[in-house]
């Protein structure tokens, strides 16, 4: 941890469980229908390849992921190209929309020598019953079935500002929020606020509810107040100035969740934001720019630094330290997203930079840590 010199708490993220498609085989006719359907399905499957290194990387892109395939799969391209070092050989497969012999191209995948798989939650099992052991880094969230996770979610970085203003002296904390928080979300942000030395004061999900509206009455007490979800800024954020309920000089905290074409609204002034350093993005931005002539996205700089970790690991060890435990390096990681690592469960724990809003745009006041 850093206090407000250079400690602040971090935690981690959220995913879905793979899907295992089933059909009926009543009669000699569906059974030809169903092999005539995979067979379609394995021929439409595509894959790309980028390196000739000894170290072999696998990044499947399914319907878990399909949306954001183009991004994925440059920003992992890129990565290849920029750190293999002739090191690595990254594979990237193109699954069909709904394909189920997911265990089977990764058994596939195996086979040819890959102990580095990179993709989505639905592939989750299939890695775990295929490749048990192997390295296996979900683009999600949330961790599942022996691999680790390298999205941050808005609850990472709500711990992470607050920690920063705890060290600043704003322990005294009201967190509002405009959307419903999940147990297991309410919970994960009172464990990180108690671990950075924040005294939450409440958490008030509805402030209009009779509930709400008692809770607010602690408001005088906080010496920040966590605003939660996108809608937040625009509709809590001038109500609790209303009337000089919470004063001027009282921040706002708040994360990349915040639409920044609201930053300029007046109530926000002062606020602070838990972002992804953005010097570590604008690095890579310039090089993705350049190789694919569009703007870096979040999806890319997270599939750029899913690849990165293998590297790092091929770097310090060799191919052969491609493992599973290997991704829990205390050290971390560097990746266009910054300095990262995973804990015990998988979580990511991610190095933020802390930005104030001043007249509507975001001023740097902390830069994220280099390490940990």
């Amino acid at each position: 941890m850093r206090a407000f010199s250079r400690c602040r708490a971090i935690l981690s993220v959220g995913l879905l469980s793979l899907g295992i498609l089933a059909g009926c085989q009543s009669s000699a006719p569906d059974v030809l229908d169903s092999a005539a359907q995979e067979n379609k399905a394995a021929a439409s499957a595509s894959s790309t390849t980028m390196g000739s290194g000894s170290a072999h990387i696998d990044l499947f892109i399914d319907r878990g992921i399909a949306g954001s395939a183009s991004d994925y799969r440059d920003g992992a391209m890129l990565a290849a190209k920029e750190l293999g070092a002739g090191a690595l050989t990254l594979t990237v497969h193109d699954l069909p929309a709904g394909s189920a012999d997911l265990s089977g191209q990764v058994s596939k995948a195996v086979a040819g020598g890959t102990k580095f798989f990179i993709g989505s939650p639905f592939l989750a099992k299939a890695v775990a019953s295929g490749a048990s052991g192997s390295a296996f880094v979900l683009l999600a969230s949330e961790p599942e079935s022996g691999g680790v996770a390298i999205v941050s979610d808005e609850i990472d970085a709500l711990v992470e500002v607050a920690a920063y203003a705890a060290g600043a002296g704003r322990t005294k904390i009201m967190a509002v929020t405009a959307r419903p928080l999940s147990d297991a979300e309410a919970q994960r942000l009172r464990g990180g606020l108690k671990k950075a030395g924040v005294t939450l004061l409440d958490i008030v999900i509805d402030p209009s509810s009779p509930a709400g509206k008692k809770s607010l009455a602690k408001l005088g007490e906080a010496q920040a107040v966590l605003l939660i979800g996108a809608d937040a800024p625009r509709v809590i954020a001038p109500i609790l100035r209303q009337g000089g309920a919470l004063a001027a000089d009282i921040p706002f905290l708040g994360t990349a969740t915040w639409p920044v074409n609201g930053y300029a609204e007046p109530a926000l002034e002062g606020s602070m934001l838990a972002l992804v350093d953005q010097s570590a993005l604008q690095r890579i931005s310039k090089r993705f720019q350049a190789a694919y002539g569009r703007s870096l996205s979040l999806e890319a700089a997270y599939a750029f630094d899913a690849v990165a970790v293998a590297a790092g690991i091929v770097r310090a060890k060799g191919d052969q330290g491609l493992s599973k435990d290997a991704l829990y390096a205390a050290s971390g990681f560097a990746g266009a997203t910054g300095t990262f690592r995973f804990d015990a469960q998988g979580r990511v724990e991610r190095r933020f930079a802390i930005y104030g809003l001043k007249q509507g745009k975001p001023a740097l006041l902390d830069p994220a840590p280099t390490g940990f």
